[in-house]
């Protein structure tokens, strides 16, 4: 009985150590499409780029094939206002929103793409190096306003665009690499993404209200006054409408007609019912009877 126990002890033991040794020889997988978090926004890594039909209003030109969806808006938004506050040149803004939005680009946000092109480095740099900038709590550069005690100049902080790339979070390519395949140079990629599942109208107008709660647009207020307003002034001619083809009848003309009716079925007129006729003629009369005759013969 002893060694029964003992047997199937070793059975245990070994099976367990068959089992570890197949979950370390092939380890779980990642797909290389999928998203990965990047540049500060959180992506679902389950998840491959997709075709967005809504809810992208930043970053929007990646549209067709990208990890970001309505709840990176926000983050995206705060990154692409810093110059704008800043009071930063337009060159300077637009090349800054560009960076902001390479986290949107398919290819960075899967790590197929890894680096920023050299290029795109230097013409940022060109356009924003005499601006002033202050170094965030992480290390990173960030455009200098409000409350920021030490602002620089950014050519005395950097002196290439390359530095400047891995001061502000980005790395950098080597000259050999072709743009747009092997790093990142602000371009659209042609293949389009996954297609997105259809959104229920009811999740959708949640979605939508939710959103213009907290940042109403002009064209939401539009697309909700608009047709309350048009209502409203439809209800309104539809009322002129019916008045103007069937014309309330006045008190006079009610009464009048009660007194045909009752005249109409012999019947005498009550007192509560007064009287509009101005005069005898305006009753209907009956015909005057005929003179008598005298029937006696003529003497």
């Amino acid at each position: 009985m002893e060694g029964a126990r003992v047997r199937w002890l070793l059975v245990l033991l070994a099976l367990q150590l068959v089992l570890c040794n197949v979950a370390h020889a092939e380890p779980k997988r990642r797909d290389e499409d999928t998203c990965r978090s990047i540049g500060g926004l959180k992506f679902d890594s389950s998840q491959r780029p997709r075709q967005r039909s809504k809810g992208l209003e930043v970053c929007s030109k990646y549209r067709k094939n990208t990890c970001c969806n309505e709840t990176h808006a926000y983050p995206l938004r705060l990154k692409i206002m810093e110059p704008v506050v800043a009071g930063f040149n337009r060159e300077c803004q637009r090349f800054t929103e560009e960076m902001a939005c390479s986290a949107c680009h398919p290819f960075m946000a899967t790590s197929k793409l890894r680096h920023v092109c050299p290029r795109l480095c230097s013409e940022w740099y060109s356009a924003c190096k005499n601006e002033f900038y202050a170094y965030a709590g992480d290390g990173s550069l960030a455009p200098c306003y409000g409350n920021a005690l030490i602002c620089s100049e950014l050519s005395s902080i950097a002196s290439s665009g390359a530095e400047f790339c891995n001061k502000m979070g980005f790395q950098v390519g080597t000259e050999d690499d072709s743009e747009g395949d092997e790093c990142f140079d602000g371009s659209v990629p042609t293949q389009l993404g996954e297609a997105e599942p259809t959104e229920p109208w009811q999740d959708m107008l949640k979605r939508l209200f939710d959103e213009q709660s907290e940042d109403p647009s002009g064209l939401f207020l539009v697309a909700v006054v608009v047709p309350f307003l048009a209502l409203y002034l439809g209800n309104r001619l539809l009322r002129q409408w019916r008045h103007s083809n069937n014309p309330q009848l006045s008190i006079e003309e009610v009464r009048r007609m009660q007194q045909e009716a009752y005249l109409a079925r012999g019947e005498a007129i009550p007192d509560d019912v007064d009287s509009d006729f101005s005069s005898d003629e305006d009753l209907p009369t009956e015909a005057p009877a005929a003179p008598p005759t005298d029937a006696s013969p003529a003497e």
